[in-house]
């Protein structure tokens, strides 16, 4: 090798580190020196897993402890709370292939549609006549939404006011999301929708926050619900995550509670949409209203899950257990569902 070459080379090497340092270092300086410039720098970033680890590793070190864990989600709330969202939602362009968004009723299908709903910008559907969300005014059929919200055991089952107007009986989904939630909180929160009634004065809870009374929980009315909500959660569980035939995604609902925009991203990789950081931020917005219910204090676990109760339970939690597909990985969290029977109720 010439002196002339060797020149040309050490001049290609510097310009390449040169380079580097300026966009590259530099960037992975502006973008991990902080949460709040983070979170700044990346929101109109195309969103990739690795990167938002990064993101929720420095948004980590500037949070603090809630309710005794760790919760990255907040920590990233917390850096977003001047945050302002312009998003709009639209119906789609063209029709997409159906996705059904399965759970047990109490589940937090509608939490779940209204992150979904934020992060794509689209509206969803539903099988039913539901009130509150845009999308599920119309037939799913129509092809104005894709993603689809059933509490069915079916795959084509549509009972949806418009549908059966338009003479549709059955809708065909192409894959599946299926919200899996623990059974004790899910049951539990379907009997308080069931049964809420106004709060008394020194509990002040909004609409649509209302609780069942303290005395129910000691009725038959209690036990037979739970009896016939275990059959249903496990059955719901079974068919939809036992099914090989469709392509799938099951949603374990405390993962989402617990870090919302690591799953989502997830969530938006399997539905194939590319979304920026702009939109996952929009979920803490004013624009992602809050469906979680208002407990009192004596609404415990402990206190309204009998041993008796707590044994069926335990036993649906083991059938779905042995019963699904190993592939899905899974058992550390249905082995977080079981609980001792050997209690007492404060």
């Amino acid at each position: 090798m010439n002196k002339k070459t060797a020149s040309i080379l050490l001049f290609e090497f510097v310009c390449i580190l040169g380079l580097y340092y300026l966009f590259v270092k530099k960037d992975t300086l502006m973008t991990f020196g902080s949460c709040s410039q983070a979170v700044n720098v990346n929101q109109y970033k195309i969103v990739k897993e690795r990167d938002l680890l990064k993101l929720i590793n420095v948004c980590s070190k500037n949070g603090v402890y809630l309710n005794g864990s760790k919760s990255n989600y907040d920590y990233l709330k917390n850096s977003l709370i001047k945050f302002n969202c312009s998003h709009s939602l639209r119906f789609l362009s063209a029709p997409r292939s159906f996705v059904a968004l399965a759970s047990y009723p109490g589940s937090g299908n509608t939490w779940t549609r209204q992150l979904i709903e934020t992060t794509t910008g689209y509206f969803t559907g539903s099988v039913y006549t539901d009130w509150n969300f845009v999308g599920s005014k119309e037939c799913p059929i129509r092809g104005r939404v894709f993603i689809v919200k059933t509490h069915e055991t079916t795959f084509s089952s549509a009972s949806h006011s418009d549908c059966t107007r338009l003479s549709i009986s059955k809708l065909h989904f192409a894959s599946f999301i299926c919200i899996l939630r623990n059974p004790y909180n899910a049951i539990l929160a379907e009997f308080n929708r069931q049964n809420r009634v106004r709060s008394p004065k020194n509990e002040p809870l909004s609409p649509g926050q209302w609780v069942a009374p303290k005395q129910m929980f000691t009725t038959e009315r209690w036990s037979k619900f739970v009896h016939n909500g275990v059959n249903e959660w496990r059955r719901t569980a079974l068919y939809w995550m036992g099914n090989k035939s469709k392509s799938k995604y099951v949603l374990v609902y405390e993962r989402l509670l617990e870090n919302t925009f690591l799953e989502l991203s997830r969530l938006m990789v399997f539905l194939n949409i590319t979304i920026q950081y702009h939109s996952l931020y929009c979920v803490t917005s004013n624009v992602t209203k809050s469906f979680k219910r208002t407990i009192p204090q004596w609404m415990t676990i402990n206190y309204v899950y009998s041993t008796e109760l707590r044994e069926i339970v335990n036993k649906a939690v083991q059938t779905v257990k042995s019963g699904i597909d190993p592939i899905l990985n899974l058992n550390g969290v249905l082995n977080s569902y079981f609980l001792p029977t050997n209690h007492s109720s404060n």
